[in-house]
């Protein structure tokens, strides 16, 4: 019980970012909706739900479970797999 309110804020964390990233879609002109985004990217939301999951468990390993935390590790697995796929992709040098 004492990991639901941290989990929470993971899952938070992760909807922000990723709400973030629609919002940067939706003002490149492209209409889609946040079911329709999350289609685009199935692989990249599974894999940003999963990272977030990771992170929280290194976490709670390491002691450090506070709210602040949990939501950083959810906002910030998503903002990850931005950094790496465009790395894949050449666009950061």
């Amino acid at each position: 019980m004492a990991h639901i309110l941290p989990l929470l804020l993971v899952l938070a964390g992760n909807a922000t970012h990723t709400l973030k990233k629609l919002i940067e879609v939706r003002q490149q002109g492209h209409a889609l909706s946040l079911i329709g985004f999350l289609r685009l990217r199935p692989y990249k939301t599974s894999l940003a739900l999963l990272g977030s999951m990771a992170g929280y468990l290194l976490l709670v390993d390491q002691g450090v479970t506070s709210l602040v935390a949990a939501f950083g590790v959810g906002y910030a697995a998503d903002s990850m797999l931005e950094v790496v796929g465009a790395k894949a992709r050449g666009v950061i040098q």
